[in-house]
């Protein structure tokens, strides 16, 4: 007579990071016990399958199931051992002691009980967390660390969104101030090494356009800024001593207290700009090829041009007030209703100057090189 036996069901049983192929017995309580010996389990557990489900029978299992484990009891939320989550299909490890310690966080009331839980795992027993894992990651880092650090590439508007998410207070306070203080680092001021790589990157055929941008005492001596175009920006005390300026748009730019000593001017464009108390001592305004420079209805209260081609220029309604033209070379040059109360125009070259409508109150005309019926003055 043969005896035909039932063959045993092989399955595979996971915890934590282990799995372990299993013969399964014929009774449940080998079943737990040969799973206890196996992992070294020291603490109630529970057996389910990939989708959750509660195995409590031998009976329910099947050949080739895939089966895990999970703690029955919440003592084991407050040690430190591992635990695996799926962050947007990005697999990462933590501790529970890291994800509860923010008690007030939502992260750390979604994993202060297991049962809340039961069914938002992967088919490995990784917990599920539907969120970017790319901003999702500096919350943990967070927590280990107790500090905020984001590389590069991660917009700190991310992480923010992912703090307020999950409940993170005095994070969302650290991270708003982080991104106030990189913004406070982009709007400070350009150098002059940042103008250098402007122009190596940009090529000889384009315009460099540095339109509305923020120059403030940066030292830009010494260079070829021909035709570059710095309308609207501010250059309040920037240095362009002996700069080659040739044909540069400076319109309604803030040049208070700029340096443009020995620059090259010819040609530039000042129209409405602002350079009050600017020195622009011995500069060259004058150049056939070009179309006359213009400085109309420029701020240029204090300013020193002493010694200055400012031949053909345009300053018509311009404000000079308090300036000095001493030695300046004017000829030709449109004053129309201009400010020059208290100009110094001591040696100043005067030739068929257009002062009509100009304020001249206490001007200097001592030792002018053109008498004054040569110039327009009524």
């Amino acid at each position: 007579m043969i005896l035909s036996s039932t063959p045993k069901k092989r399955v595979s049983v996971s915890w934590k990071t282990e799995t372990h192929l299993l013969l399964v017995p014929d009774t449940w309580d080998k079943f737990t016990d040969l799973i206890t010996s196996t992992f070294d389990i020291k603490q109630d557990f529970q057996v389910v399958t990939k989708n959750g489900a509660v195995v409590s029978s031998v009976e329910l299992t099947r050949d080739g199931d895939e089966l895990r484990l999970k703690s029955s009891t919440s003592e084991s939320f407050h040690d430190n051992s591992w635990i695996t989550l799926n962050v947007g299909g990005h697999i990462v490890q933590t501790t529970w002691h890291t994800l509860t310690k923010k008690k007030d966080t939502m992260l750390a009331r979604m994993f202060d009980n297991e049962s809340n839980w039961r069914n938002r795992t992967d088919s490995n027993g990784a917990y599920l967390i539907d969120r970017s894992p790319k901003h999702f990651l500096p919350l943990l880092d967070y927590l280990r660390n107790g500090e905020i650090v984001l590389d590069k590439d991660i917009n700190p508007q991310g992480v923010l969104l992912e703090a307020k998410f999950f409940g993170f207070a005095e994070l969302t306070t650290k991270i708003e101030e982080l991104m106030l203080t990189r913004e406070r680092k982009v709007l400070e001021p350009l150098t002059r090494d940042d103008v250098i790589r402007a122009i190596i990157t940009t090529p000889s055929n384009y315009i460099l356009r540095f339109r509305g941008l923020d120059f403030t005492g940066a030292d830009l001596s010494n260079m070829d800024l021909r035709h570059v175009n710095f309308s609207h920006s501010k250059l309040v005390g920037t240095n362009l001593t002996k700069s080659d300026l040739y044909g540069a748009n400076f319109d309604k730019a803030d040049m208070r207290g700029a340096n443009l000593d020995e620059a090259y001017t010819a040609g530039v464009s000042m129209e409405g700009t602002l350079l009050d108390n600017a020195s622009l001592v011995r500069c060259n305004f004058e150049d056939a090829k070009l179309k006359p420079t213009s400085l109309l209805g420029a701020q240029m209260k204090g300013v020193n041009l002493e010694n200055s081609n400012l031949a053909g220029v345009n300053m018509r309604v311009a404000n000079l007030r308090g300036s000095c033209l001493k030695n300046s070379s004017l000829k030709g040059a449109c004053l129309a209703g201009a400010d020059l109360e208290g100009c110094d125009l001591n040696g100043a070259e005067l030739y068929n100057t257009n002062l009509r409508g100009a304020n001249l109150t206490n001007v200097n005309f001592e030792d002018i090189t053109t008498a004054l019926h040569m110039t327009h003055v009524t």
